[in-house]
């Protein structure tokens, strides 16, 4: 029997998207391919082929196959999401927030154009209209996994640990499979210094895709809990890199500038070993936060020969 070029097209698209989910970008990208080969100006192969290029870190590529996506049907739902999605990961959130208000007055929103939309405010900052958007998506379908997971990590924000952990297990009570879910739960499991309960979260997510971000972020939180010496310069470095560039080379300086100062001063007065120790111990930090990204690369990458990959994978 002869399949029209249509359905085939759709088919080799819902194949793509069941391989993307399972982390296996070049199985995906040739299904698209295909796809594309029967119909080269299909606006929605495109789109999906931007989906797949995001994951795999190819945001240049994805920005081309987005636009290219566009300029085939610049009056698709979906297209416009994605356009929302590829340059929210560039961090052209203007422009993002522009294409997903397209996907939104589009007359029949989905809950993940409020979900996407909801992503874009809280890259912007704007938590409430990301609480409200996520809040319109559930108002329209109670049990999206998605939007509950996105809630549950404003929550968590927000230091609201309980709402943050109803929300979550109502996720996975959805769908038990959901990676971003079991890495918010994981978070969770942290805060409440529950650690081998957010390792056996950290370990399903990266059982499943090994190069899950979400999933290598907690993990890495998990062994920096575990490891005092090391977990001190983690801990020192999420706090300076959560500050903008200019506050990190301000809070450097200041360092330098007060060690400096320290040992003058204490020199000047006579206290030559108080002055000796504060160079010693300068000596010693600048030497750590040296050593200690080699190392801690280097133990990540033992423990995480310790995670087996499901076999899908």
């Amino acid at each position: 029997m002869v399949v029209s070029g249509e359905p085939r097209v759709d088919h080799l698209l819902r194949q793509a998207e069941v391989q993307r989910r399972l982390g296996n970008h070049r199985g995906a990208t040739e299904l698209v391919q295909r796809a594309l080969g029967l119909d080269p100006d299909h606006a929605q192969a495109h789109a999906t082929l931007a989906v797949i290029l995001l994951d795999a870190r190819r945001l240049p590529g994805a920005l081309i196959e987005s636009q290219r996506a566009l300029l085939l049907d610049a009056d698709d739902r979906y297209v416009h999401r994605v356009a929302a999605i590829v340059l929210a990961a560039a961090r052209k959130l203007d422009d993002a927030w522009a294409h997903c208000l397209i996907a939104l007055d589009a007359g029949s929103a989905a809950p993940a154009d409020f979900v996407i939309g909801a992503e874009i405010q809280t890259l912007r900052g704007n938590h409430e209209r990301a609480r409200e958007l996520l809040n319109e998506a559930l108002a329209l379908e109670p049990s999206h996994v998605s939007a509950l997971t996105q809630l549950a990590r404003l929550e968590l924000k927000a230091d609201q640990i309980e709402g943050a952990a109803v929300l979550i297990r109502q996720a996975l009570e959805n769908d038990a499979g959901d990676l971003d879910a079991h890495a918010v739960a994981g978070q969770i499991a942290l805060v409440r210094d529950d650690v081998a309960e957010a390792e056996r979260h950290a370990r399903f997510v990266l059982g499943q895709r090994a190069d899950d971000r979400a999933g290598l972020h907690l993990w890495t939180q998990i062994q920096a809990r575990r490891s005092r010496w090391i977990g001190l310069w983690w801990r020192w470095n999420s706090w300076l890199y959560r500050r903008d560039e200019r506050h990190r080379i301000a809070h450097m300086l200041g360092a330098y500038v007060v060690a400096r100062l320290a040992i003058i001063v204490t020199d000047e007065f006579g206290f030559a070993a108080w002055s000796s120790a504060i160079q010693l111990a300068w000596l010693a930090w600048c030497a750590y936060t040296w050593t200690a990204p080699a190392l801690f690369r280097r133990m990540l990458q033992r423990s995480l020969q310790q995670v087996e990959l499901d076999p899908s994978f």
